[in-house]
C-alpha cells in the first residue's frame, strides 16, 4: 500500500504541471486517497476486464446498447443556462462518434481505417426519471455559485450549490457548469465499488457544438472523451505517466499527450520504438483539438462493452428511453409523431427557413437536425 501512495504522490506532481484539459486522472487519485475501498476495486479492474473478454468471445455480435442520459445544467449566469438545442447537439455528436457516423471519418488515416470501430453504443435523453415520471432528461438548477472546482465534486450535490445525481446505476449523469479554470471536464472510471461521485462533468463552454461552445473545443468531443473514461478507457499514453499502457492492443504506444492539430505521421520514434505510423493523435482519448478527433478503435470498443456488462449492467436492459429507435438504423418514416421544431436557440418555430439548422423532435425521444439548402 505504501508503494501505491508513493506512486499517487508522484502522479499528482506530474498532473499539476500538465495542461489541464482532462481532470479524470486527478479526480481518480482524489477518490483513491479518500476511499480505500475504491483503491482496491480499481486495482482489480484490468484483470476483471481481461477475464471478461476471454470468457465472452462473441461480445462483438451486433447488439446496440442505448445509454439513458440526464443532463444537469447548473447555472448562475444566463449564458451558463445552455439551450435545449445545445444539449441536443451534444447527444447527436455522441451518437455519431460512438457509431462512427461522424462526418470527419474521412480524416482517419488509411492505415487505421480498418482499426476504427463502430462501438454500437448510443445515447438518449431519458424519458422517465428515477421516480417513474415523464421527463425531458434535462434538469436545470439555478445556483448562487459562480463556478465549481473538481475537488469534492461540489456540482454533484444540492448541498454545495449543485444538483444531486439521479440513480447512478440507471443513468449516465452529466453535469454542465462553469468549471472556473482551464479544465474542460472530468469523469469517474468504473469499478465494482459504489461511487457517490459517479458521472461526467463538462464545462459549459465545451458542451455540444453550438451556443456557448468555444473553439478549439467546440465540436462536442470533450464529452466523447470523458464518457470514454466513464466506460473504462484510459489516455493513449496510459495512466500516471509517459509511455504507459492504455490496456488496448490496437492503439500505438504513445509517449505523451498531443495538442492542437498535428500532421500525420507524428512521433514515429516515440517510446524507444519505431512505428512508421506514429501516434494515433486523432483518437478521442488524446488531447488534440475537437476538429482533429475522429475515432475509437476496435480494442477500445471491446473495453467499453466489457465495462458496461461488468460495472454498468443496468444500462443493458431498461425502459428509460422506451420507444427510442436508432437514428443510424431506422429511417424517418419509421419514427412516430413530430412533436415540435426548434431553432438553435431552443425556440419553437413553424418556419422552415432555408439554410438554417433546425432540430426536429419526435415523441419517441429522437432528435434530427435538418437544413433546407437553396
Amino acid at each position: 500500500m505504501k508503494s501505491i501512495f508513493t506512486l499517487l504522490l508522484v502522479s499528482l506532481c506530474l498532473l499539476s504541471n500538465a495542461q489541464n484539459r482532462c481532470g479524470t486522472e486527478a479526480h481518480t487519485l482524489e477518490l483513491i486517497e479518500k476511499y480505500p475501498a475504491y483503491t482496491i476495486a480499481r486495482s482489480k479492474v484490468n484483470a476483471q476486464t481481461n477475464k471478461w473478454i476471454e470468457n465472452y468471445p462473441s461480445h462483438s455480435e451486433k447488439i446496440i446498447i442505448t445509454i439513458p442520459v440526464v443532463v444537469h445544467v447548473v447555472w448562475n449566469t444566463n449564458s451558463e443556462n445552455i439551450s435545449d438545442a445545445q444539449i441536443f447537439s451534444q447527444i447527436e455528436v455522441l451518437n455519431n462518434d460512438f457509431r462512427r457516423t461522424n462526418i470527419d471519418i474521412i480524416n482517419t488515416p488509411t492505415v487505421w481505417q480498418g482499426t476504427a470501430a463502430d462501438c454500437e453504443i448510443e445515447f438518449c435523453l431519458a424519458q422517465t426519471d428515477q421516480n417513474g415520471i415523464a421527463t425531458t432528461g434535462i434538469n436545470r438548477v439555478q445556483t448562487t455559485q459562480t463556478s465549481f472546482g473538481m475537488s469534492g465534486d461540489p456540482v454533484m450535490s444540492v448541498a454545495s450549490g449543485g444538483a444531486d445525481p439521479w440513480s447512478q446505476d440507471d443513468y449516465l449523469n452529466i453535469w454542465v457548469c462553469d468549471l472556473g479554470s482551464s479544465l474542460l471536464g472530468y469523469a469517474s472510471p468504473p469499478s465494482n465499488w459504489t461511487n457517490p461521485a459517479d458521472g461526467v462533468v463538462i464545462g459549459y463552454k465545451y458542451f455540444g457544438n453550438t451556443g456557448t461552445a468555444q473553439p478549439p473545443y467546440h465540436k462536442g468531443r470533450t464529452a466523447t472523451h470523458e464518457i470514454g473514461h466513464w466506460l473504462n478507457l484510459e489516455h493513449l499514453w496510459g495512466a500516471w505517466g509517459s509511455c504507459g499502457n492504455d490496456q488496448v492492443s490496437d492503439t500505438p504506444k504513445q509517449e505523451i499527450e498531443n495538442y492542437s492539430c498535428p500532421s500525420f505521421p507524428l512521433h514515429p520514434d516515440a517510446c524507444s520504438t519505431t512505428n512508421a505510423n506514429g501516434d494515433m493523435f486523432m483518437n478521442y482519448m488524446d488531447y488534440t483539438n475537437d476538429a482533429c478527433m475522429n475515432l475509437f478503435t476496435t480494442g477500445q470498443k471491446t473495453r467499453m462493452i466489457s465495462a458496461i456488462n461488468q460495472y454498468r449492467s443496468n444500462l443493458l436492459d431498461h425502459t428509460l428511453c422506451e420507444g427510442v429507435v436508432s437514428a443510424i438504423t431506422e429511417s424517418i418514416n419509421q419514427r412516430k409523431e413530430l412533436v415540435k421544431i426548434i431553432d438553435v436557440l431552443g425556440k419553437t418555430t413553424s418556419e422552415r427557413t432555408a439554410n438554417t439548422p433546425l432540430f426536429y423532435i419526435y415523441n419517441n425521444g429522437t432528435v434530427e437536425k435538418q437544413i433546407i439548402i437553396e
